[in-house]
């Protein structure tokens, strides 16, 4: 091992404040640190009985907090005449400054901060995404020069030079196989299930994992002309190029914010008394509207936290209820991504149990997956493996093995190489096979082939649910997008009853299958765990990725993360942002009710100010309350 090999192994993964340092020691984050600080303070104060100090804490917090949303807000009204929710934040938070809820104000002033910091917070781990896949492809490269093995930094690797890569390590570059077998797992690049056996002429692409065998590699293209590089440039492109999204809070400000100023200014010039126009703008924007969103969007957050779900930003707590179809990837997200046993074809006289003890004590010490599969199937149906006397393997071709007395030879090219031929029969059963999507793995005992193990990615058993209940919530396509054959895809589609299957598809094309729903009109979520699927999970309006057995990149890219792994959370999250959204219109009519009442008593002069302030509280108790049934809300779908 290499100087640099020992540097790689010892390097520790960067804790979250080294990762996030730059984020972490931002102007945002501070602001929103000293506004929670001052306001916790406030609330400690009151509740002690101590209110002078409370409000001092209270107009810190708001202060601090308020002041940025105010100038974005003034900024958005000058340059754009753009009525956000900022806007109305802010005359609410003059509002309750004029009767003197200062802690309202700061509460205000806090929730708008932290939305932005968790904004800000997601937008800095899909750059650190961006970073990971860059990760892929060792920096280090060891190349063939002058007869020499001489190890340099990647970016002096040149198109034709050779590339010499091990068992163990990531190929660097796309490139045409010159010498070498290796068994290479492709999934970070095609998402195919099972790794693929390379030789000599056969390309390999940057970013894929050599699993067994060495290689050199002529190299085709570096950096960014590679598959990885230009998967890296479309994740970039997919985020940039993002509908902007109008949320629920805006939509109301475009009419709350002009219409308190513009009734403000009426009161007072009909009556000419300042008092009334003051009275008026806190009737009709009071801080239970600005609440009406961000409450029931907190609960509802909360709530899938609670079952396993990160939903990263109130934004797409929002948007997910919008979504009319849902896309997901195969491997890994619909099926376990671990290949299995699932049918025995036997062609001699011998039992399933006596072919499974054979093949898995020839294999018992390989590392490819295939040969795991072999080894766990056994083990599954508590057979007693063998010890082999002699064992020796070919990687990408097969192995062969002593085993009891009895030469085992197991893979279709190691047949070849040992002169055991196959009938039209075997190889008609074998294409049959492999067309309803197995994998064939071919074992012969004593020279005779002695039977198939069929081996397949299996389905999860909460995938079918999950689509059947997407469908009864009315949604109109759910959609399969695969790496794999075809003959896989439309096998594990119709095992699902999936709507649409779009097979053999590589990283870009699951961006084009995205895009193009997207032009037809629909709103897309799209479900994923690996590298692979990360442009298609940057461009959805809606990125959802597996959790615990998902890519950093594919959790960093993505919108909601499923902790737990099961996409049985799917629908409810979509049912439970379609009841929030419905909890919102709620609170907003709630408050609109209050604030009509409100608005035809301070104009005809019946309260002022301070009755004003009350009924700043009393509106706030139905919103808060509502919007917590939120929490504990359970799923209506089983």
């Amino acid at each position: 091992m290499s100087q640099t090999e020992c540097q790689t192994c010892r390097t520790t993964p960067p804790g979250f404040f080294e990762k996030y340092r730059e984020f972490l020691l931002s102007p945002g984050v501070l602001t929103a640190a000293i506004n929670t600080i001052f306001l916790i303070i406030g609330f400690i104060f009151e509740y002690s009985g101590n209110k002078q100090y409370s409000d001092i804490c209270f107009l810190i917090s708001a202060v601090v907090g308020g002041f940025p949303v105010f100038k974005l807000a003034v900024t958005n009204i000058l340059r754009d005449f753009d009525m956000t929710a900022g806007v109305m934040v802010s005359v609410a938070m003059v509002a309750a400054l004029i009767v003197g809820e200062y802690g309202a104000m700061a509460l205000v002033a806090f929730m708008m901060v932290i939305g932005e910091v968790l904004e800000d917070f997601t937008r800095e781990r899909a750059n650190h995404a961006l970073k990971e896949l860059n990760e892929l492809v060792p920096q280090m490269v060891t190349i063939r020069l002058d007869e020499k093995d001489v190890e340099v930094p990647i970016t002096q690797v040149r198109v034709n030079d050779t590339v010499l890569v091990r068992p163990g390590g990531r190929i660097p570059v796309d490139g045409t196989i010159i010498e070498g077998n290796a068994s290479v797992d492709q999934s970070a690049i095609t998402g195919e299930s099972i790794p693929v056996d390379r030789e000599q002429g056969e390309q390999v692409y940057a970013g894929t994992l050599l699993q067994s065998g060495a290689l050199s590699i002529n190299v085709n293209s570096v950096g960014d002309g590679t598959s990885l590089g230009q998967m890296i440039h479309l994740v970039e492109e997919a985020q940039s190029s993002r509908a902007p999204v109008q949320r629920v809070a805006n939509k109301y400000a475009n009419f709350f914010a002009p219409t308190a100023i513009i009734l403000a200014g009426i009161t007072y010039l009909v009556t000419g008394e300042i008092l009334r126009g003051v009275t008026m703008l806190v009737a009709i924007c009071p801080c239970s509207l600005v609440l009406a969103t961000p409450t029931a969007v907190v609960a509802a957050i909360g709530n899938t936290a609670g079952k396993g779900v990160l939903v990263k930003n109130g934004t797409t707590m929002e948007q997910i209820g919008k979504v009319d179809v849902v896309a997901f990837d195969k491997t890994g997200t619909v099926t376990f991504g671990a290949p299995k046993v699932t049918r025995i074809d036997l062609l001699a006289d011998y039992s399933e149990s006596e072919l499974l003890v054979f093949a898995a004590s020839a294999e018992r010490t390989s590392e490819h997956p295939l040969a795991k599969a072999i080894v766990i199937e056994a083990k599954n149906r508590s057979l007693k493996l063998l010890k082999p006397e002699e064992f020796s393997a070919l990687p990408g071709h097969g192995v062969k093995a002593i085993v009891n007395s009895n030469t085992v030879i197991i893979g279709e090219k190691m047949l070849a190489d040992q002169g055991i031929s196959l009938s039209v029969e075997l190889l008609k059963l074998m294409d049959t096979n492999r067309k309803n999507g197995y994998t064939v793995v071919p074992v012969a005992i004593d020279g005779r082939v002695a039977g198939l193990l069929n081996i397949e990615d299996t389905v999860r058993d909460e995938s079918m649910k999950a689509i059947e209940n997407l469908r009864k919530l009315g949604i109109k396509k759910t959609v399969l997008i695969t790496g794999d054959s075809k003959a896989v895809g439309e096998k594990i589609g119709a095992e699902l009853a999936v709507s649409e299957v779009f097979a053999d598809v590589l990283p870009e094309q699951k961006l084009e299958v995205i895009r193009e729903l997207q032009a037809q009109g629909y709103h897309v979520a799209y479900v994923g765990d690996g590298v692979n699927d990360a442009p298609a999970l940057a461009a959805a309006d809606v990125g959802i990725a597996m959790g615990s057995i998902g890519t950093a990149v594919a959790m960093e890219t993505a919108d909601i993360v499923l902790l737990t792994d099961d996409i049985g959370q799917v629908p409810y999250v979509i049912e439970l942002s379609k009841g929030m959204m419905n909890v919102i219109k709620w609170n907003i009519a709630i408050s609109m009710t209050i604030v009509m009442g409100s608005v035809v008593a301070s104009a005809l002069g019946f309260f002022g100010p301070v009755v004003g302030a009350i009924m700043h509280e009393v509106a706030a108790v139905p919103v808060i309350a509502n919007a917590a049934r939120l929490i504990t809300r359970k799923p209506k779908l089983i």
